[in-house]
């Protein structure tokens, strides 16, 4: 037994050497580009200038006389400068459709013609929720669906709540809290999380403000997926029960691309060889070509309000 501890000690200790070349003098600035397009909403197309590190105290970052092209199904589409001829420039258009390709390209006077392209995904597939009790506090929303086996498909959801909370703050009687629109926190751990088939896992990202469960969809026609989530993760020390509680799922269909984009962040995020300094940088997806960042598209629906009755129970 002392032998191996042994080995596993000079393992530990063994660390791998990478030989790369910066090369400072040939690097020049690139288009950074960032957009969720999401179906039916508003069009936020978000350009920036990465200067290269060597570069930073005498680069300008200002984007020097910038030209574009954003088309849909290969139709020009007019769009609005926002904070035009400063270092980022947000464009504006009307809202895409599900099925619609999205093509863009970018160019200026000191960086290279930059393209991204996604298609909108169709909407979340037909589907039923179920909310059943694993303890007090603990839910698990069963979404079944119907998945189509012949096509690669990618998914999301996320859960708010409404309700009110007893808390007790040193009074005689409890005080109440209206809680609406409230986020749930995913569980801690991938121990927490249920998922059948088991042929394909869930990752939780951060996502405007929210937090995704994202998996990709198996081979089976029929799908189900427990999406867990736990009451006292909003929960302060003061809060003894909660009343009137109700959730909402919010179901999202995602393209290849923000599903990837999305992979890696989690990837890049929670990655504990990273940390410990036994594992080289992941270098996070893109599918923007001569430059860096995303342009994805997405289609996401709201469930009905569900009656949580399970406190009583």
């Amino acid at each position: 037994m002392k032998n191996i501890y042994i080995l596993i000690l000079l393992l530990a200790l063994t660390g791998c050497k990478y030989s790369f070349d910066l090369d400072y003098q040939n690097a020049r600035p690139m288009v950074a580009i960032k957009s969720y397009i999401c179906a039916d909403s508003l069009v936020t197309i978000d350009i920036s200038k990465v200067v290269p590190l060597a570069e930073l105290a005498t680069t300008d970052s200002t984007l020097i006389n910038p030209h574009y092209s954003l088309k849909c199904n290969g139709v020009e589409v007019d769009c609005d400068e926002l904070q035009p001829g400063i270092s980022k420039l947000s464009l504006r258009t009307d809202a895409f459709s599900s099925g619609d390709k999205i093509e863009f390209v970018f160019k200026s006077d000191d960086t290279e013609k930059t393209t991204a392209g996604t298609v909108i995904p169709g909407t979340f597939p037909q589907y039923e929720l179920e909310l059943c009790k694993s303890s007090n506090a603990q839910r698990n929303i069963k979404i079944r669906y119907n998945d189509d086996p012949d096509t690669e498909d990618w998914y999301a959801a996320s859960v708010k709540w409404n309700g009110l909370q007893e808390r007790y703050v040193g009074l005689d009687e409890p005080q109440i809290k209206e809680v609406r629109n409230q986020m749930i926190y995913p569980p801690t751990g991938y121990n927490d999380l249920q998922l059948e088939p088991e042929s394909y896992s869930p990752i939780i990202v951060s996502f405007q403000g929210d937090y995704l469960y994202v998996w990709k969809d198996s081979e089976e026609e029929d799908n189900e997926y427990d999406l867990c989530f736990n009451y006292r993760s909003n929960w302060d020390g003061y809060v003894t029960s909660v009343k009137d509680a109700e959730v909402q799922c919010t179901l999202f269909k995602l393209s290849e691309e923000m599903y990837r984009y999305l992979f890696a962040e989690f990837d890049s995020w929670n990655n504990p060889f990273l940390e410990a300094g036994m594992s080289s940088p992941a270098f996070t997806y893109s599918n923007v070509r001569n430059g860096a960042g995303y342009l994805c598209g997405y289609s996401v629906v709201h469930s009905e309000w569900i009656k949580d009755n399970l406190f009583e129970e």
